[in-house]
């Protein structure tokens, strides 16, 4: 049933925003091999596998518009960095999913505080939602988006690495960096 629901969720998200068609997969596949480098328990990883393939749901919320435009104005900027908080209001009426929340939330938290929604800096947030920035990332540089061309591979882990200690925990990032090299890119040629 659970993952049933996770499907669901993830199609939507698809058939409304056909660009971000294999996204949740990828950050799913990328943030449970980092999470394995890190040590992170059997429950946690499955937890870790469902909060990333739930992560942008939030963009259901959204105008269509401000996934397609560039550049973005400041006001449609403010829109888009409320779908972290429109993927809780939906995950968090699931009672099953209610623990995945905060993770969810926090997934553009950065780790020097510049990130969104609360500001958040370093260990206050949650070691999952870290992975799941980075995982995220690194997915999101791969891919091509109306306001900029896809990076290549190389140019990503570079950039990657290049935000240890100001966007990304380094830990994280030093767990990303091993794993990199064998993570099977799901659903890209």
């Amino acid at each position: 049933m659970e993952n049933d629901v996770v499907r669901a969720f993830v199609r939507a998200l698809e058939l409304a925003h056909p660009h971000l068609e294999g996204h949740s997969e990828r950050v799913a596949s990328y943030a449970v091999a980092i999470g394995c480098e890190l040590g992170l328990s059997k429950a946690t990883l499955r937890a870790l596998r469902l909060a990333a393939a739930l992560h942008d749901i939030g963009m259901l919320g959204l105008p269509d518009e401000l996934l397609t435009v560039a550049p973005l104005t400041p006001q449609q900027r403010i829109q888009i960095q409320e779908h972290p908080r429109l993927s809780v209001l939906l995950v968090s009426r699931i009672h099953r999913f209610k623990d995945l929340s905060l993770w969810i939330e926090c997934h553009h938290e950065r780790w020097d505080g510049t990130g969104y929604p609360h500001g958040w800096r370093g260990e206050q947030i949650p070691l999952p939602a870290r992975v799941l920035a980075v995982a995220e990332a690194f997915d999101g540089m791969r891919t091509e988006t109306p306001y900029r061309p896809a990076l290549s591979e190389q140019q990503a882990v570079e950039a990657i690495h290049q935000g240890a200690g100001t966007l990304f925990d380094p830990r994280v990032v030093q767990a990303f960096l091993k794993v990199q090299p064998v993570l099977q890119p799901v659903g890209r040629e």
